[in-house]
């Protein structure tokens, strides 16, 4: 197909033309065959010349100069063009076909390191290389032939496959005034209430059956990241840290202010890549010579005695000699003089500056897991606004960025004269504020991604499962703080919990192929409690658009793995239902250790139990619903997520629950004790059992592989049939990949384990199997990660935090610290993402730019009032009371 333009294009009026400083071009490689040659068959294939003044040049210069008008950052307003192509290139029109009517596709010629640019948008990260990189060093362009990577990723990452509909005044200024589009004006919105946070319980969906294998693929990041995340050894940290996400990067040195506590140590950062350092460390003994390598002498020593021993012993070795070897043993009892160490590098971008660090795990904390004392932010405020009164007029208007040059990890002056050290914390505190505003600004939005389609069958609404002992009710409890829905209710045994979300089931799942809907059914939405759930006594197959992963303001969240939310366990069914079990109590250790505390001893035994604490969910699925439109008629669509939710119970807790006889009648109490392997074995009357297991002394032979298993299931089929814990496993991993099984997984993987409790306690499911929870996605607080009071950076705050006596606040004081870990609810310390954006890259591009902004405004008041002192009268007039500061407004940091 041809690229060809459509209609003409014309140059603006009063252009501002954009000039490229360096070039990569090389005239001498340009196509020879401009002339046009007719062959025999009446066809032309020739490339013809295109004048800087033609339609279709003056089309290519527009939208190029529009596109990087923006990303270098010029003023709003002037209609930028190309005043011409870099030196060397030249564009093309190729004509190929017949004489008389050939095909027209535009090239742009002349790179030394790109044959051709076949549009404009294949062009313009070259261009923009081209203009800003003076080192012309090929690694930092981004197009897709220096990158290698495909146009239709670096389009999306850099907003190119929208240009037209963006609002920027550069791109509206570049185009003829034939063409601009009329802003319409819009009414302001009144403001309204926030709608309530959504939650119920539902049977998990069951995937529908198939005889083929899965067309749909699991992405390797989001693999590749979660296993990273759980793999842990002796000095082997996991990964916590993705692509994308902000973190904080511990400065060494730090920046030191007038005071230790206004120092600056950790730096908002946005994690560029990562990858595995590995090095050899010798063992620390006596085995190392003195050039360094290790003495392997030892070893071969060994080697020749072992040999000498097989010989006959009547030889006699004395006249030889010492027995030596020269060839190297193939396996030795010796202990290795080193040990082979691995580790993860991320290298940061910090962000208010150009600049990059290399650190390790140990110089990274989550964003949520720290924030810049007020001593600090104080000191950055008045040190802004000196900044501000005495940086050079002329030099601020020239370049608003200045301070992206600055370094945070340049060493600090060496000067004899002191506090020369404080010069360094004057220039950063400009790139600092910028930092904070831009990790802040990004931390408000949020995006589900990479989609995929699932299919899961609905069953029939007669069918019950039985749900856990204990009081029931046809309703889940809703939190306190969601009122009970307005409608009148419906007969109960047609509203029971388990109807009502085996309708939520089909919200937004499109039937497949061949399934008719009848025109008289009405629409149900998830969440009309009110009505009554379809008539239908056969299961049906749906089809649902679901999302792998999410990025949640700074972090990066993938579904399969556990996640914080907002609520406390009793706000979730605190008496329990039908189908959720009701808040565990503290354990019988817990309970005795707390007798000789007077203040915990007359306490709620609930409180010392999981009701308080945080709730963890199993992000198993995220996915559209339509729902109500608050702002009037129709419905608008809504992301929800679902899973498996956990609440956080002692190591040592034990479930009571009721022995079940054959005929269904119960006497008597057995108790569910957590054996090791995370699974309950039940012992009547607290009995343990001798040889619950297998005798580990005959172990049974390995079997072969069921040609009737897939072949991603033969690893954890062949163990199921050899021990309990791995047929345990294998039933739960059955049950982790219901649904997600329709994504193809790397062969003999099995599914993700859950991640280590805080430590003290371990999770438990709080619904019974088969089940779901469904919730809105504002109740999700964030990444859950496990360790973190462990985190070096971390053992200093948590002591601290541990040391509070109750006057100063006591550990409620420090309540954000214990909500990471689920100890206190998530929204203690919780992600409140509000603005849905269309890709990662659009959400760095506004935090950046809506910092900067707020910093060219604040330059904006304080030049003219430099420029406008107010008289003396007025100074007298407007002189503050005695005690009051007359600073600088500072600029505000969320």
């Amino acid at each position: 197909m041809s690229r060809r333009y459509a209609g003409t294009h014309t140059l603006p009026a009063n252009p501002t033309w954009i000039e490229f400083p360096r070039s990569d071009g090389d005239a001498s490689i340009l196509p020879k065959n401009t002339k046009q040659i007719i062959d025999g068959d009446g066809q032309v294939n020739f490339m013809r010349p295109v004048p800087l003044d033609e339609a279709l040049a003056i089309g290519w210069r527009v939208s190029v100069g529009a596109q990087l008008a923006i990303r270098m950052g010029l003023p709003e307003g002037p209609s930028y063009v190309l005043k011409t192509f870099p030196e060397g290139y030249q564009l093309y029109d190729h004509n190929k076909g017949p004489v008389k009517a050939p095909r027209h596709d535009p090239y742009l010629c002349g790179s030394v390191h790109v044959n051709r640019f076949r549009s404009t948008n294949e062009f313009i990260p070259h261009a923009l290389w081209l203009m800003q990189d003076s080192t012309m060093n090929r690694a930092n362009c981004a197009c897709k032939y220096c990158a290698k990577v495909p146009q239709r990723v670096i389009s999306d990452n850099m907003g190119l496959s929208g240009m037209s509909a963006r609002r920027s005044a550069s791109v509206a200024g570049a185009l003829p005034p034939s063409i601009k589009a009329q802003r319409i004006r819009r009414e302001p919105r009144q403001p309204r209430a926030p709608p309530k946070p959504y939650a119920a319980v539902r049977r998990a969906p069951k995937p529908a059956r198939t005889l083929v294998g899965p067309d749909q693929y699991i992405l390797p990041e989001k693999d590749l990241d979660i296993r990273a995340a759980l793999y842990s050894a002796e000095d082997h940290r996991p990964r916590w840290f993705r692509k994308g996400e902000v973190v904080w990067c511990l400065l060494e040195p730090p920046i030191r202010g007038q005071r230790p506590e206004e120092d600056i140590h950790l730096w908002p950062g946005l994690v560029d890549d990562v990858h595995i350092k590995t090095q050899a460390v010798t063992s620390p003994d006596d085995s190392m010579q003195e050039d360094g390598d290790a003495d392997m002498e030892h070893l071969y020593r060994e080697a020749a005695d072992d040999g000498s021993g097989a010989e006959d012993s009547s030889r006699d070795h004395s006249a030889a000699g010492p027995s030596t070897s020269t060839t190297p043993p193939l396996e030795a009892q010796a202990k290795l003089p080193w040990k082979v160490q691995q580790w993860y590098v991320y290298k940061i971008k910090l962000l208010g500056t150009s600049q990059y660090a290399f650190v390790t795990d140990e110089q990274v904390l989550p964003y949520l897991a720290y924030a810049p004392s007020d001593h600090i932010l104080e000191r950055a405020r008045e040190e802004l606004g000196e900044f501000l009164q005495t940086v050079p007029i002329d030099q601020m208007d020239r370049d608003l960025d200045l301070m992206s040059t600055f370094d945070p990890l340049e060493p600090e002056p060496q000067d004899e004269e002191p506090g020369s050290y404080y010069a360094k914390y004057q220039r950063a505190v400009a790139p600092f504020t910028l930092a904070i505003q831009i990790a802040s600004s990004l931390a408000q939005y949020w995006l589900p991604t990479d989609e995929w389609e699932c299919k899961f069958v609905i069953p029939p609404a007669g069918s019950t499962a039985p749900g856990p002992s204990g009081p029931s009710s046809s309703h889940a409890t809703p939190p306190p703080s969601q009122p009970p829905p307005t409608q009148p209710p419906p007969p109960q045994e047609a509203n029971s919990l388990h109807a009502l979300i085996t309708q939520s089931l089909s919200q937004n799942a499109n039937p497949p192929p061949g399934t008719a809907r009848s025109a008289m059914d009405p629409p149900e939405s998830i969440s009309s409690h009110g009505r009554l759930p379809r008539s239908s006594t056969s299961a049906q197959t749906v089809i649902q658009t679901r999302f792998q992963g999410l990025w949640w303001g700074t972090e990066r969240i993938w579904t399969d793995e556990l996640v914080r939310l907002k609520i406390a366990r009793c706000q979730f069914a605190p008496k329990g239902t039908d189908v959720i079990y009701p808040p565990a109590g503290p354990s019988h250790s817990t309970l005795e250790s707390m007798k000789d505390n007077p203040e915990a001893a007359h306490a709620d035994p609930q409180r010392l139990g999981s009701s308080e604490k945080g709730l963890f969910m199993r992000l198993e699925g995220l996915f559209l619903v339509d729902v109500p439109n608050p702002d009037g008629p129709g419905m608008i669509k809504e992301c929800r997520a679902s899973g498996m939710v956990y609440e956080l119970v002692d190591d040592d807790w034990e479930e009571v629950v009721e022995a079940n006889k054959p005929n269904g009648t119960s006497k008597g109490k057995e108790k569910a004790v957590d054996a090791p392997n995370g699974n309950s074995a039940t012992h009547a009357n607290g009995g343990v059992t001798f040889m619950s297991q297998p005798s580990p002394l005959k172990p049974a032979p390995l079997p072969n592989p069921d040609p009737t298993v897939p072949i991603h299931e033969t690893a954890a089929a062949v163990l199921s049939q050899t021990s309990p814990e791995a047929e345990a496993a294998a039933k739960s991993a059955k049950n982790a990949r219901d649904l997600s099984a329709q994504l193809s997984h790397p062969v003999l993987s099995t599914p993700y384990p859950l991640p280590p409790a805080t430590k003290g306690f371990k999770f438990r499911p709080i619904l019974p199997p088969d089940h779901e929870v469904v919730v809105s996605l504002s109740l999700v607080s964030g990444r859950y990660y496990p360790g973190l009071f462990h985190h070096p950076l971390m053992a200093p705050t948590v002591a601290h935090a541990l040391s509070l006596s109750t006057d100063d606040g006591g550990l409620y004081q420090h309540r954000h610290l214990w909500a990471m870990e689920g100890l206190l609810p998530g929204i203690h310390q919780s992600m409140e993402p509000r603005q849905w954006r269309k890709s990662r890259m659009v959400m760095l591009q506004e935090a950046d730019k809506e910092a900067r902004d707020r910093f060219r405004d604040r330059w904006e008041e304080t030049k003219m009032a430099r420029l406008h002192p107010p008289r003396a009268e007025e100074e007298q007039e407007q002189q503050p009371p005695v005690g009051t500061s007359n600073g600088d407004m500072a600029m505000e940091v969320d």
